[in-house]
């Protein structure tokens, strides 16, 4: 515990974008990141997703597999994961008795010693092939000192503008960062100013890229992340596995893969009568897939949102859509210092009859509670912080795999 609490306490550096201080602590690891064969995804939204589906498929195939994810709901050890279970404290314990000084040394970040951790474990433990989500951004993340059998990339949109840049272009540009020279790169649907980037930085980097195609729409292919968004994931990730060459992967594999995926948070059903669903959309387009996905579920009775966003977010155009949705809207905010209060995210709402200010969120949720019918529904959604809420109140972990 002393190690999870050294690096929750690093946290406070902030973001530090840069490579430099990456690869002076990588190298006095003893640089478990060399020889070490990945894929590598970046993007807006859907990379966790797409990485889970891309690692157990190659679970499902026989292959010990390393995933790296960030942020995580509960605990930091849902990051680092090999054939789906979480690393374990002796080990984070392990890593930060033979590095702390190196830490400090190299005056390394939270996410840093985070991703250091993630490539000696996996070193460590000879995984066959590791798949990592890149943090921020793509160019500068951390996550960029590996050197990937294959780079992917899910949808770019608008996030994190005040560190990436005002237009898509700025912010592919950064995510296209992680595109290596002759990898190949797997491209999902983008924004065409998006997709310009893109192209340029293969062709430069001499990098074969591929786009995603249709193959879960026309095939009986099942995927156990409910929602439209997701089967296009499951696209992304199908036609990453084809492109990566020496493993042994059946369609069976596929299959079975994406049938057994577990990926938390993203359209979960904590229950059926009332609906309760959870989902960690955190910006206007993860949000807007959630509303789309909750529409289609056709919920006959109530419809109650509790939303809790992270400061400097800008949901202003996809509010329309939640204030037809839901009956009520409940704001809501977490103990995290990230967290956007309560009170400035209800000023994104024009509908002041449907809303409802709720400053601690397990008191929204139990108020909530309290008021659903059999037919209602309720959506918690927002942020990745709302983990731990979700745990206590429904007693449900996030590290069954």
């Amino acid at each position: 515990m002393k190690s999870l609490q050294y690096l929750l306490n690093i946290e406070s550096k902030g973001i530090k974008l840069g490579l430099e201080r990456t690869h002076d602590l990588m190298n006095v690891c003893g640089n478990p990141h060399l020889g070490l064969r990945s894929i590598q995804v970046a993007g807006t939204n859907g990379k966790g997703s797409v990485c889970s589906m891309i690692a157990n498929i190659l679970i499902t195939a026989g292959y010990k597999t390393g995933l790296f994810t960030s942020p995580h709901l509960i605990s930091i050890n849902e990051r680092i994961r090999i054939n789906g279970k979480p690393i374990l404290n002796s080990e984070i314990d392990e890593f930060i008795n033979e590095n702390k000084l190196h830490i400090e040394n190299t005056n390394s970040t939270f996410f840093e010693a985070i991703t250091a951790l993630g490539f000696w474990y996996f070193k460590k433990n000879k995984v066959d092939i590791a798949i990592l989500e890149t943090g921020l951004g793509g160019r500068l993340d951390s996550v960029t000192v590996c050197e990937p059998i294959a780079t992917v990339l899910t949808p770019i949109s608008l996030d994190h503008v005040e560190i990436l840049g005002p237009t898509i272009a700025d912010i592919a540009l950064e995510k296209a960062g992680i595109i290596k020279k002759d990898v190949p790169c797997i491209v999902s649907k983008q924004d065409e100013a998006a997709l310009d980037v893109i192209k340029k930085k293969c062709k430069q980097m001499n990098a074969p890229i591929s786009f995603v195609k249709n193959i879960t729409k026309n095939n009986n292919i099942s995927v156990n992340i409910p929602g439209q968004i997701q089967r296009e994931n499951a696209d992304l990730a199908i036609e990453a596995i084809k492109q990566i060459k020496d493993f042994k992967i059946s369609n069976s594999h596929i299959l079975n893969g994406l049938k057994n995926v577990k990926w938390y948070g993203r359209n979960q059903h904590i229950q059926k009568k009332p609906l309760i669903i959870f989902d960690v959309g955190h910006n206007a387009n993860g949000i807007k897939s959630f509303l789309d996905y909750f529409e289609s579920l056709k919920v006959k009775g109530d419809s109650t949102i509790i939303i809790v966003l992270q400061s400097r977010k800008n949901i202003s155009s996809i509010t329309p859509f939640i204030q037809k949705i839901f009956n009520q809207i409940i704001c809501s905010q977490t103990i995290s210092k990230h967290s956007m209060s309560s009170k400035d995210l209800s000023r994104c709402f024009s509908d002041k009859k449907k809303l409802k200010i709720i400053d601690n969120v397990e008191l929204a949720i139990q108020y909530s509670l309290k008021r659903l019918s059999e037919n209602d529904a309720l959506a918690i959604v927002g942020s990745h912080y709302l983990g731990a809420a979700i745990n206590n109140i429904f007693n449900i972990s996030f590290e069954k795999y």
